[in-house]
């Protein structure tokens, strides 16, 4: 596996599930910064504004790094974090689990070679 040289930023301990962020994340891979940001703008989930969020961090930490032309998403992931775990009582004296799980957020640019 090659290393990227793209910039990253990471948005950890977000309070959502992992599952529920992946089809966002989905849908920015590879796209230009200015499409990504406009498809998350009008996104009206919760995952779109962690992303969102976490995409113009990234970009921030690109024009610090003058890397400004041709941005493009190039590697997005949400990996598990820890669960917190709580719990209710149940039918006949039993515990309920509650698992309030939360994710990282990484979201690399990178400028596109070329055109």
């Amino acid at each position: 596996m090659t290393k990227s040289n793209g910039v990253k930023a990471i948005f950890k301990y977000a309070k959502i599930s992992p599952k529920k962020v992946m089809p966002v994340l989905n849908m920015v891979r590879g796209k230009s910064v200015g499409d990504a940001i406009n498809f998350l703008t009008f996104d009206p989930t919760k995952a779109a504004k962690l992303i969102l969020k976490t995409l113009t961090s990234a970009v921030a930490n690109a024009k610090q790094k003058n890397i400004t032309d041709n941005l493009f998403v190039e590697k997005a992931v949400a990996d598990t974090a820890p669960t917190a775990k709580r719990g209710r009582p149940g039918s006949r004296s039993h515990y309920n689990k509650i698992l309030k799980r939360s994710a990282h957020i990484t979201v690399v640019v990178n400028a596109k070679e070329g055109k």
